[in-house]
């Protein structure tokens, strides 16, 4: 019980109450069950961001399997290319995004195939500032190149195409067929490859390319 009387001489309503032992604990159980009740919430929010990594990794494989994919991980091989201007761009000039790498050849009859179906992919993707599509020739004479993507009508490609005369990059990457085309994620990490000619025009590989921007 609260003494409210004043000790004498002390005028009344001057004094402040004297709690108990018992109030004073149930007075500091609302502000501890407001800590307590914040902790626990922070933890399970904690605990959800964690568990949607995995889920959002098992949904992207989902969506690629599709395409059979080959398993791929630790860092890309870093390169630096001529454009088709002849100006130089290497890897780390595309950090932040997710790069659709795809090696080809102008006398590659699967990489003819191919090509539209990769332009057709990058459309899909215009709208996106982090995914680029990247074709890299390993033609040793570079002047094949322009008139090979005039005859196809891919003058003006969405498509960023690159020139490795050496092939030393391709071989790199980890194969010697073409085409072939790995996914290198926004950290410069290899994730998928593709060996031989996919259909990179259709729904389900826009859904694949989509689906691992959202991990």
């Amino acid at each position: 019980m609260t003494d409210t009387r004043p000790p004498a001489g002390e005028p009344a309503g001057l004094r402040a109450p004297v709690l108990e032992d018992g109030e004073e604990r149930r007075g500091l159980l609302g502000p501890l069950a407001y800590v307590v009740f914040i902790a626990i919430g922070s933890l399970w929010m904690f605990w959800f961001a964690a568990s949607l990594g995995p889920a959002a990794k098992a949904q992207a494989e989902a969506a690629c399997r599709a395409l059979e994919p080959e398993l791929r991980e630790g860092p890309a091989p870093d390169f630096t290319l001529q454009d088709r201007a002849g100006q130089p761009v290497s890897l780390a000039d595309l950090s932040g995004k997710f790069v659709v790498l795809n090696f080809w050849a102008t006398w590659c009859e699967p990489c003819i195939r191919e090509w539209p179906q990769l332009d057709r992919l990058a459309e899909r993707l215009e709208h996106r500032d982090d995914v680029v599509i990247v074709a890299v020739s390993v033609d040793q004479d570079q002047t094949l190149v322009a008139p090979f993507l005039a005859r196809m009508g891919l003058e003006q490609t969405g498509v960023r195409v690159l020139w490795d005369p050496t092939g030393k990059l391709h071989t790199a990457y980890g194969s010697e067929k073409l085409p072939d085309t790995y996914f290198v994620d926004a950290a410069g990490q290899l994730v998928h490859a593709y060996v031989n000619v996919r259909d990179w025009g259709r729904p389900a590989a826009h859904n694949c390319v989509e689906s691992m921007l959202a991990r």
